[in-house]
């Protein structure tokens, strides 16, 4: 009892007088304190650091932006760009048109056409596998001084022997039979360098392919003369729009002249302030002076753009009627399912077509380049806008809109792959799964987070990109939107990799907050008499419920920030998915906020425009991650279970 007492008061005297080090007094406690808000403090200064930088590099861009778009309208782009839309969706609709013909040419073509494709393919293999004998004659016929013919006959002689010896290895196509199989290794075999005329029977394959497109190409004339008249309908308007794209690109071209001088002018004068002597100040001043900066008269440069409108307004009813009469001249039906879903798809969105003509009309009759451009206008391109395109000699546009739908489809397909896998692995290794178990599905489930996200993109690229391509074809699965897949770099496929990475995160947390339900809420319901099943899926995942929203949350700013796996695999098309196919919308390429910023930053000039609009990128993404990881925190707070 005494040495109890005693040892309580040394412990009492401990506290009252920390232990000296160095003779000075050291409180342990408060040390440990302060290294952990040190660590919190250094945290927070480095996120705050984070977000200044992004700030500070893209503070700039909205006023650059707002600048460039009124240069945009000054000098008449705009003006321009009401006649591109539609020629632009004119283009859009050939190429439907276009594919749809071709897919219906090709029931009747494609088949003779796969022969004489493949016999060809086999001579371009023989010819690659007697390349070494072949290399020695095609010296000697090409040679200025007349060659032996006894050389010239033995150099023939080895070409032979290596066509032989190539056509031995050679898998002839299935395509054909046995006796044509015999007559193409005949030809093949006697296959010299300085031969002009095809081998018989690849001519006569030739023949045939051209024939039946011939054929095809008759018995379709209806179809194929109705796409050739859309096609040369928009002709007139095209020839001027080109007219009315040079003027307008040379009044562009003195602003960017005058800007830049602006510029250097800006320069010089700031380091004249700064010059160290009176001599090299003056020096900056006369050449700041020296600079030109003749004033633009944006006025003349539009007053020949305006004179085309009477043409464009002529032109315009001859197009929407010619191009009316060349979509009621196509077939209603055809017998190719990928032709007719084609072909209806271009008429679903000729109405659209024809109302933007009139829109581009009412347009051009509105415009007015002396209108200021609004302060919100940038910031409303920027957050809002269509169209990324960069590094144009038009114009640049900086909309975030494809880059945002991009990253978000992608992260739905990886949402809906990793979120029941990650969920339900979970709740079987902390409930059901025994100790063993458990010791090999943590360990391996981890693990996937140490892969390097390059090597799942080169998985993506050489593997599964391809599966997905090849099963797409399988007519079993013709049944699912959008197969047969065009694309082997797609969303899906960038999806699949990142359901992959995000697994281990969703799993992790997950798991955790299952394992901190407190125990007796397990108790009490087996108490009542529930199984194991009830108890699980009534008790235990209801009570984490908030954990795993908070986990399932976590694991969507993982697929969001990544960045390496989507610029790989996704196929960095910059523009909205088209919508149509439904959920075949997938199997489209797509481009994302992280990797646009990876594939383009290291190719701009630093301070451009371009480098800014990137940084603005980089800020919404912060503020994307931020967000989704406060509205995981209100989660767990909203649905806390305190234990009693």
């Amino acid at each position: 009892m005494k040495k109890s007492d005693k040892t309580s008061s040394l412990g009492s005297a401990e506290l009252m007088h920390p232990a000296r080090l160095f003779g000075l007094r050291i409180n342990v406690q408060q040390i440990i304190k302060w290294f952990f808000g040190t660590n919190a403090g250094i945290a927070i200064f480095v996120l705050v650091l984070i977000m200044l930088s992004l700030l500070r590099e893209g503070a700039g861009f909205l006023p650059t932006y707002r600048r460039e778009l009124g240069v945009y309208r000054k000098a008449g782009l705009e003006y321009c760009d009401y006649v591109k839309k539609p020629l632009t969706e004119n283009q859009e609709l050939l190429s439907k048109l276009r594919r749809a013909l071709n897919a219906e040419l090709n029931t009747i073509s494609k088949a003779a056409r796969d022969r004489r494709d493949a016999a060809l393919l086999v001579k371009q293999h023989i010819e690659d596998k007697s390349a070494l004998a072949r290399e020695p004659l095609e010296e000697a016929l090409a040679a200025k001084e007349p060659v032996a013919p006894e050389k010239i006959a033995a150099l023939r002689k080895a070409v032979t022997e290596a066509n032989a010896k190539a056509i031995e290895t050679e898998i002839m196509p299935a395509l054909f039979t046995a006796e044509e199989q015999k007559r193409l290794k005949k030809d093949l075999l006697s296959l010299q360098p300085d031969q002009e005329d095809a081998p018989p029977f690849i001519k006569e394959l030739t023949d045939l392919a051209a024939a039946k497109d011939g054929e095809a190409r008759e018995k379709h004339a209806a179809f194929v003369s109705a796409v050739d008249a859309f096609e040369e309908a928009v002709d007139p308007i095209t020839e001027v729009h080109d007219a009315m794209e040079e003027l307008a690109l040379a009044t562009k071209e003195k602003a960017v002249q005058l800007h830049m001088a602006e510029d250097a002018k800006a320069k010089l004068l700031e380091a004249a302030a700064n010059a160290k002597t009176d001599s090299e100040k003056q020096a900056f001043i006369k050449d700041a002076e020296a600079t030109s900066l003749e004033e633009i008269d944006y006025k003349a440069g539009i007053e020949p753009l305006l004179a085309k409108l009477p043409e464009i307004e002529k032109l315009m009813p001859a197009y929407r009627e010619a191009v009316t009469k060349a979509f009621a001249d196509l077939p209603k039906k055809v017998g190719d399912a990928e032709a007719q879903r084609l072909l209806d798809k271009a008429r679903s969105q000729l109405p659209t077509h024809l109302k933007h003509l009139d829109d581009s009309l009412a347009l051009m009759k509105q415009w007015d380049y002396a209108k200021p451009v609004p302060k919100v206008q940038a910031t409303v391109a920027f957050l809002f806008g269509g169209d990324w395109i960069t590094n144009s000699s038009w114009q640049d546009f900086y909309g975030v809109v494809p880059l945002f739908v991009g990253s978000l489809l992608i992260a739905v397909v990886a949402m809906v792959i990793a979120v029941p896998f990650s969920i339900a692995a979970a709740v079987y290794t902390n409930q059901f799964a025994s100790p063993r178990e458990q010791e090999i599905i943590k360990p391996v489930i981890e693990f996937i987070q140490a892969i390097p996200s390059v090597v799942l993109g080169f998985i993506g690229i050489s593997v599964l990109g391809d599966l997905i391509k090849e099963l797409s074809h399988l007519p079993a699965l013709a049944w699912i939107p959008g197969f047969p897949v065009q694309e082997r770099l797609n969303m899906f496929n960038a999806g699949c990799l990142l359901a992959l990475m995000a697994v281990p995160t969703m799993f992790s947390l997950a798991e955790d907050a299952i394992n901190n339900v407190p125990t007796s809420f397990a108790e009490a319901s087996d108490a009542l008499g529930a199984t194991k099943l009830q108890t699980v899926f009534r008790v235990v995942i209801p009570a984490a419920s908030s954990g795993i929203v908070a986990a399932i949350l976590l694991g969507l700013g993982r697929i969001l920030g990544e960045t390496m796996v989507v610029l790989l695999v996704a196929g960095n098309r910059i523009a909205i998915p088209d919508f149509s196919d439904g959920i075949g919308t997938v199997f489209q390429p797509a481009h994302t906020l992280t990797g646009i910023i990876a594939q383009e930053l290291g190719e701009v000039s630093r301070g451009s425009s371009h480098w800014q609009a990137l940084f603005m990128v980089g800020v919404l993404l912060f503020f994307l991650s931020l967000l989704i990881n406060y509205l995981s925190r209100l989660v767990v707070r909203r649905f806390r279970h305190y234990k009693i």
